[in-house]
């Protein structure tokens, strides 16, 4: 996966540097542009402590389907709303706490950002980059049947918090005929949460968790 997040990111970033020539630029005020694709969700993550001096958690990476539609305020800067389908990531114990599930949780991204179309490209080729806020709702936490054996008990609840923070992203749209592109974006997304075990009813412990992704997305874009 990290190979494909530097891939993507090569190819948008590349491509935009090697630019030099000034084009009629492919997306106009007023158009409307949605975008669709295979989105991957991979946490660069770390957390505090749970039990002990050396444990921690990780958040494991989820694949799924991500879609967005940008308003062209103008020739240059576009506003988008990131959404997709609900992501689903495993959650598990690290250092001394290794090869123990801690549960799953479910989570939806939305994202508004504002994004700037420099005059690099062409209507064959439109780069962009955005900057944006976002905001992940956790929901339908599970603990895992191998946490509540480790606890002595199948009264385990898993809690996250809900998450505001920044995202940064870069993209781009290669035209394939009229009004229909493939695309390719990459973000940076800053996501905090905590997430408490509660045992019978009782927060036994919590922890804070920095999951901050990279987000990578690939598809298709439609120009209206």
């Amino acid at each position: 996966m990290k190979q494909l997040i530097k891939s993507a990111t090569a190819v948008a970033v590349g491509a935009v540097l090697s630019l030099t020539a000034v084009d009629a630029l492919a997306h106009k005020e007023g158009d409307f542009i949605l975008r669709v694709g295979a989105a991957q969700v991979s946490p660069n993550d770390d957390s505090s402590n749970v039990l002990g001096a050396n444990d921690g958690v990780t958040v494991d990476s989820a694949t799924g389907l991500g879609f967005s539609g940008t308003w062209m305020l103008s020739d240059n800067w576009g506003l988008e709303v990131l959404a997709a389908l609900p992501f689903t990531h495993d959650i598990n114990g690290s250092g001394d706490l290794a090869g123990l599930p801690i549960g799953e949780t479910k989570q939806l991204p939305p994202t508004v950002s504002f994004q700037y179309y420099p005059e690099l490209g062409s209507d064959d080729f439109s780069p962009y980059f955005g900057l944006g806020v976002n905001y992940t709702k956790f929901f339908d936490e599970k603990a895992s049947g191998e946490l509540k054996t480790a606890l002595g008990t199948d009264d385990v609840q898993l809690e996250l918090d809900d998450s505001f923070g920044l995202a940064g992203q870069v993209g781009a749209d290669w035209k394939i005929s009229d009004d229909f592109y493939f695309n390719t974006a990459v973000w940076y997304v800053d996501i905090d949460t905590e997430a408490a075990v509660k045992v019978d009813g009782v927060t036994a412990t919590t922890v804070d968790v920095q999951i901050d992704p990279w987000v990578v997305m690939v598809g298709f874009a439609w120009r209206f």
